[in-house]
């Protein structure tokens, strides 16, 4: 990939419900917005590799366009996450794992809303690097601190009727349309 392309990772659990939909949904607008080629969006999880999306997620994503019926769940490891501009996890731990893997990754990982109320509070201005913006929304950011914090989190839809996982669907949704239209201004 080019030296110009946005990394972007989501994080779940375990691969297979949230960061899958995030996955797509950012891909997509991005793509939409930027050009294809322009942003890499993948998604990790904290367990097993190799396991399908479950079968709602692949559902609610095909109801809205998207293809997620061939993902295979990718664990996180260090490589992955030190090779990412921007990762977006579903819960706080999720952060927490990913900084005692990487503590390099940290001052880049946050919960998607998290990271949407960021955005909301400090737009990314421009002539501020994507790096330089978000070094600046974690400043002060320490770990000891951040797990005693509140933290906004996604929760997960799994094993939920289907009008509960449709609402949690949209609720995901209506978050990567804010990530998309700050990232797609600014890159």
């Amino acid at each position: 990939m080019a030296a110009d392309v946005l990394k972007i990772l989501t994080v779940c659990s375990h691969n297979r419900t949230r960061s899958v939909m995030s996955m797509a949904m950012l891909q997509a607008g991005l793509d939409q917005r930027l050009g294809p080629g322009r942003a890499a969006v993948r998604s990790l999880g904290f367990g097993p590799e190799g396991i399908p999306s479950i079968p709602d997620a692949v559902d609610a994503m095909q109801r809205r366009g998207l293809d997620v019926a061939d993902h295979r769940s990718r664990e996180v490891t260090a490589k992955r996450v030190e090779a990412a501009d921007l990762i977006l996890t579903s819960e706080k731990d999720h952060v927490i794992k990913i900084a005692s893997i990487s503590p390099v990754a940290y001052r880049r990982t946050f919960t998607l809303p998290e990271f949407c109320e960021q955005i909301t509070s400090d737009p990314l201005a421009n002539g501020r690097t994507l790096a330089a913006w978000m070094t600046d929304l974690s400043e002060g950011r320490r770990a000891s601190d951040y797990l005693r914090s509140h933290v906004p989190e996604v929760a997960d839809p799994t094993g939920l009727p289907p009008r509960q996982f449709e609402a949690a669907t949209v609720g995901i949704e209506q978050m990567c349309a804010e990530v998309v239209d700050v990232l797609s201004r600014s890159f």
